[in-house]
Formats: C-alpha cells, sequence, structure tokens
C-alpha cells in the first residue's frame, strides 16, 4: 500500500505541472550543461585568381608564309607569283592590287579593283584573307607550299610590265612607266564562243545575285541576247 500512496502523491504533483511549454518560455542559464563554445566550420580556401593572358606580339618574320600564284587564262594572259606571303594578313584584296599593278584597260589606264575577281577553286573569293579561304584545308596553312588563285578580269585588259631604266630620270619619264604587251591567245568575239567564258560570267553572276538558279538564268538570258544579235 506504500508503493500506492507514493504514486497517488507523485502523479497528484506532476498534474499541476503545465503540460506544454509557453512560447515565453526561457530556460535558467545555470541548468544549461555548456560543452564549450560551438564553432563552424572552416571554409576551404578559395582559388587563386587566374593570371591573366598577356599577348605577345609575334617576332618579325615567324608568321607562315606561303607561295601564292596568279594565273589567267584569258584575257589578258596573266601569270605570276608572290613568294612568301604572310597567311594570316594577306587578303583577297592585297591579291588584287598586286593584279591591277600588271594590268591596264584599252585606254592605258589601272583597271578598277571592282572589275578584278580572284577566284579559288573556280569559285569566287572576297572580303577574306587567305587563311579563311584555306580554312578547310589544314595541311596548306602550315605555309611552306604553293597554292594558285584564279583571275578574272572583267571587260578585258593587257598586261603591263614596268621599263627598267638605266639613265637618270627626266622630263618626268623613267621609272614607273608602262608598256602594254600584245594579247596573246583568243580575243573579241573569239572569247565569247567559248564556254568558259559563260562559266566565268555565272560565277560573277552568282556572286552578285546570291542564287544559283538565278545565276543560270541569266547567263542563258544574255547567251541567247549575244546569239541573236550576230
Amino acid at each position: 500500500m506504500a508503493e500506492l500512496s507514493f504514486a497517488k502523491s507523485f502523479l497528484s504533483a506532476i498534474d499541476t505541472k503545465p503540460v506544454k511549454l509557453r512560447a515565453d518560455y526561457v530556460l535558467p542559464p545555470e541548468q544549461v550543461d555548456l560543452r564549450g563554445p560551438y564553432l563552424l566550420p572552416r571554409l576551404s580556401p578559395s582559388h587563386p585568381p587566374m593570371p591573366k593572358k598577356i599577348k605577345t606580339a609575334a617576332a618579325p618574320g615567324s608568321s607562315k608564309s606561303i607561295t601564292i600564284r596568279l594565273k589567267s587564262t584569258r584575257n589578258p594572259p596573266l601569270e605570276f607569283t608572290l613568294p612568301n606571303a604572310p597567311i594570316s594578313t594577306t587578303s583577297v584584296e592585297d591579291l588584287k592590287d598586286a593584279v591591277r599593278e600588271r594590268v591596264a584597260d584599252a585606254s592605258g589606264n589601272k583597271v578598277s579593283v571592282e572589275k578584278i575577281k580572284i577566284l579559288y577553286k573556280r569559285k569566287p573569293v572576297s572580303g577574306k584573307t587567305v587563311s579563311e579561304v584555306l580554312a578547310d584545308e589544314p595541311e596548306l596553312l602550315g605555309g611552306g607550299k604553293e597554292i594558285e588563285f584564279g583571275v578574272m578580269v572583267m571587260g578585258g585588259a593587257t598586261v603591263v610590265e614596268p621599263v627598267s631604266g638605266t639613265g637618270e630620270k627626266g622630263d618626268g619619264e623613267g621609272e614607273g612607266e608602262v608598256t602594254a604587251k600584245p594579247v596573246v591567245g583568243p580575243s573579241g568575239e573569239d572569247v565569247l564562243e567559248t564556254e568558259a567564258f559563260w562559266d566565268d560570267l555565272q560565277g560573277f553572276l552568282m556572286q552578285r545575285v546570291k542564287d544559283v538558279e538565278e545565276a543560270k538564268r541569266l547567263r542563258a538570258l544574255f547567251k541567247g541576247a549575244w546569239s541573236s544579235g550576230r
């Protein structure tokens, strides 16, 4: 009976205690078992900043070069080479300028750059560097090779060459004069009778209109008009 009395008295004692803690309940600090300060884990050291890459200018002569052969089999018949041309900096416009220095129109004046077309594998190229033209041919980008570009001068031209003067210049004559060479090969109407001329014309039209079918249609139209007017 003593155990029963104790149990009843104990239950009566704890019955007066609240079942739940109040929202503002604070545990007395003296009842807290302090086990030492709580420390956050150390963060891993951050990666040092990557050093900035400094682009250094290429030393003179270190650029890869290639020998460029420019060739025109029709009016004007022209062929010459540009040795040691840097692949990355030589542009199609540079090739046009090289051709322009070697040809003249019927009046003996320099041909305008717009009339000079540079071809690679029979397709016109413009506004690019040699490295961009050869982007799909990595074996040529290594330099040390020779590559051929075709040349087409719209309206025809004559080849000129510098006159080498040995005496002193006088009266504005001497160095820089050019003389016309006779045209070799078919010219005039004979050129129009070749399919190569109409192929070149179609390539030029395709470059301008940027439409293969339209270029073919214009070629047939021009050729038909020329044939009917003979």
